[in-house]
């Protein structure tokens, strides 16, 4: 077993520097990881890596990331400008919209907006489903309005919207359904209605020469309780 272990000088973002692609990492690090005669079955087939070798390291086993996604049948593409690997279908260049400054909200008090941009704020989750990007907004029936709008400027410099919408699962319970409404340029593009519990909805939103887009979270006027209406992974694409 001695032989097996071997001092090794990786960066702390070792899970990415196994890959066979080559990955920036801010710091290094000296660790102790353990080699062994490891063998990969992928549906009953045996695979062996092309090149490099998986190790074990504090009971965790690595493999390199580009094997064990062409195993199972994705291609696997590294983006340097971006620092992000993709599996499978690599799409356009996009952004996620939490990240993108809204530029008017209509509906609540900023004070009293809830819009989960992700600044280290609790993860938006969607029937067990958590995501580290996306929108969650507080609809209260005891406000003004039971509704509440976000405007972004696109300009016309995108070309769709993608998300998953549903309700946060703080409020999983609620008997509202909320309404989510998408709007280009004053023009309703789709309109999806989801309740607590439901599975994430998957949607894609045409958004070719849109100059300002609208989304719109509603909750009938007669409920009796506040809801959290959600979108994970909401991203707009060139």
């Amino acid at each position: 077993m001695k032989d097996k272990v071997k001092g090794l000088v990786l960066g702390l973002t070792i899970g990415t520097m196994i890959t066979g692609v080559s990955a920036y990492a801010a710091s290094t690090a000296k660790i102790e990881v353990i080699y062994d005669n490891l063998k990969y079955m992928v549906d009953g087939n045996q695979k062996v890596p092309s090149s490099g070798q998986g190790f074990i390291y504090q009971g965790t086993t690595y493999v390199p990331l580009r094997f064990a996604g062409e195993a199972a049948g994705k291609e696997v593409t590294w983006d340097g400008k971006n620092k992000t690997i993709w599996f499978g279908k690599k799409d356009s260049a996009f952004k996620y919209l939490s990240d993108i400054p809204y530029a008017r909200m209509d509906g609540r008090s900023v004070n009293d907006l809830d819009l989960n941009q992700n600044y280290d704020r609790e993860k938006i989750t969607i029937a067990g489903k958590q995501y580290q990007k996306g929108i969650s907004t507080y609809i209260s029936p005891y406000a003004l309005t039971q509704k509440l709008s976000l405007d972004y400027n696109l300009n016309g410099k995108f070309k769709k919207f993608t998300g998953e919408l549903g309700v946060d699962d703080k409020t999983k319970n609620a008997p509202e359904n909320v309404t989510i409404t998408f709007i280009g340029d004053d023009r309703e593009l789709s309109r999806f209605s989801v309740k607590g519990g439901d599975n994430p909805l998957p949607v894609t939103v045409d958004l070719t020469g849109v100059l300002k887009f609208r989304i719109v979270f509603e909750i009938d006027p007669k409920s009796s309780d506040f809801v959290y209406g959600a979108i994970g992974d909401a991203k707009i694409f060139d």
